[in-house]
């Protein structure tokens, strides 16, 4: 298992910056320093830390991060 940091703009549905960690202290120190960059400049982006197998799955499991707002409502309608 691996953990995968992603930040994301909370108000656009863009491609996630995503990191990937097998060092879960490494992971959490880089989730940390990232979330006080955020919150200090108040800039709309979120921070996530979230654990998967691997980026495929994480995709899979985590779609809201990934997809667009127009591929969400498309899934809806199927």
């Amino acid at each position: 298992m691996s953990l995968f940091l992603l930040t994301f703009h909370r108000g656009e549905r863009e491609e996630p910056i995503l990191e990937r960690f097998d060092d879960p202290d490494l992971a959490m120190k880089a989730f940390g320093a990232a979330e006080r960059l955020h919150r200090e400049r108040g800039d709309g982006y979120g921070v996530v830390l979230l654990i998967a197998e691997d980026e495929e799955a994480l995709r899979r499991t985590h779609t809201h991060y990934f997809e667009g707002v127009e591929e969400m409502l498309g899934a809806f309608s199927r």
